[in-house]
């Protein structure tokens, strides 16, 4: 019988299966693509870096060349000028460079699926995993899998799903929520000569301001020629081009005067991509012999780039439950409860962040530059934050938007979005559980 089974080869299957591999556990990563394969995501926060370091992958990205990120740039609507931050700002404990890394997908993700199988994973690539076996007591006991035009049975003490939005145990056991909030859906491509700005944060994220409710877009350098742009809005917006992707594309595109100037002389060099269910969290993360790992235990809206970061911590603190499993013989739910409490705790500091940025966006821009809150601030862009007290910006962000809602004349007051910032009682209950 196989020790574990890890439904899936992106960053969260291969950091499990390396960090698993390390604590001399065997492994098993089924992946249903054949690597290389195009992906969303392409920027990271500092955090990530940590990670890599443990698992012995810093090297690899280094000799790879992958553009180094130092910090990151927000734009109004108008052009008026951007507010920067710099990752050196805040020294982290464990993180020996002042910057992170921005990534082509398709590359980062077979090298790390390779540094996996380096460590010791055992790699299956176009291998389609078609549901969960579980047993007479209720523990998930393998996998079944496709493999030509045959189906075939795959045991195991343990099963990681590791499967990104096609959550295939949020779909098979019917605990996948929508959220109630964003519905994002997100349209972009690589493009040539894009005009990066000022030479000193031109390999910065560039962040965009769109004219529309929670609307944003991208910059994010890929190699020192390719740029990755993209453009994020409400699905409903998105709609109303009937399909018209490039002029969807170009219209927002042309509404924010630094985007604008950014591409005026740009040529796009591969298709326009979409991507849509952009946010979604299951009821449960573990369950008797299972936990749910990366995109495919929560998903929230990346504005922050935070999607890989939570895939590799989800990664790493799930492998440690995982490895204590194995030395108690105790593989029950309860066993791994505490990995789903500490995840939910990190993703709902997030997601409370995220709400209140796109409930005043000039909000953010006055606590980044903030002298008292501003590290606060940058913490939470870092990724690594599990404890909401340890944030107090979070409470003077609601209280300034309160402020602003009682204050009638307020010049920021048509500046406020129809988003709630209130707890939601359903996405309440879940981190409870």
């Amino acid at each position: 019988m196989n020790q574990v089974i890890i439904i899936g080869g992106g960053p969260a299957g291969s950091v499990m299966g390396s960090y698993l591999s390390m604590a001399g556990i065997k492994n098993i990563i089924l992946e249903s693509a054949i690597h290389p394969r195009p992906h969303v995501g392409e920027s990271m926060v500092t955090s990530s870096t940590r990670v890599y370091k443990e698992i012995g992958f810093l090297p690899i990205l280094e000799k790879e060349g992958f553009p180094h990120k130092y910090g990151a740039s927000w734009h109004d609507i108008k052009g008026r000028g951007a507010s920067h931050i710099w990752f050196d700002e805040f020294p982290q404990e464990g993180i020996n460079q002042p910057y992170t890394y921005h990534v082509d997908r398709g590359k980062l993700d077979l090298l790390l699926l390779k540094h996996a199988e380096k460590l010791g994973s055992e790699v299956y690539q176009g291998i389609t995993v078609k549901q969960v076996l579980f047993d007479e007591k209720g523990y998930a006991a393998g996998v079944r899998v496709k493999i030509a035009d045959q189906e075939v049975d795959l045991a195991a003490k343990m099963i990681v799903d590791a499967s990104g939005r096609n959550t295939l145990l949020g779909r098979q056991l019917g605990i996948k929520k929508k959220d109630p909030i964003f519905n994002q859906y997100a349209v972009h491509a690589w493009f040539e000569n894009v005009n990066r700005g000022e030479p000193e944060t031109a390999d910065f994220i560039h962040i965009y301001f769109l004219p529309v409710e929670r609307g944003w877009a991208w910059q994010i350098p890929i190699t020192d020629k390719i740029t990755s742009m993209g453009v994020v809005a409400e699905k409903e917006v998105f709609m109303e081009s009937k399909g018209d992707v490039e002029g969807y594309f170009n219209k927002y595109a042309n509404s924010n005067e630094g985007l604008k100037y950014a591409l005026s002389e740009a040529r796009r060099i591969n298709e326009f991509k979409q991507e849509g269910d952009y946010s979604y969290s299951m009821e449960k993360f573990v369950g008797n012999g299972f936990i749910l790992v990366g995109d495919a235990a929560r998903f929230v809206d990346p504005i922050f780039s935070s999607g890989v970061s939570i895939a590799l911590y989800s990664a790493k603190y799930g492998s440690q439950f995982i490895q204590q499993a194995f030395e108690t013989g105790d593989f029950s739910e309860a066993a791994f409860k505490p990995y789903e409490v500490k995840m939910r705790a990190g993703v709902s500091v997030w997601y409370e962040f995220i709400r209140l940025y796109y409930k005043l966006l000039p909000l953010f821009t006055h606590f980044i530059q903030s002298k008292k809150y501003r590290l606060e601030v940058l913490r939470l862009l870092q990724g690594e934050v599990y404890d909401r007290k340890e944030v107090p910006v979070l409470a003077a962000m609601r209280q300034y938007i309160e402020t602003v809602e009682k204050t009638e004349n307020h010049l920021l007051r048509s500046k406020l979005t129809s988003i709630p910032i209130d707890d939601l009682p359903e996405f309440t209950q879940l981190s409870q559980d």
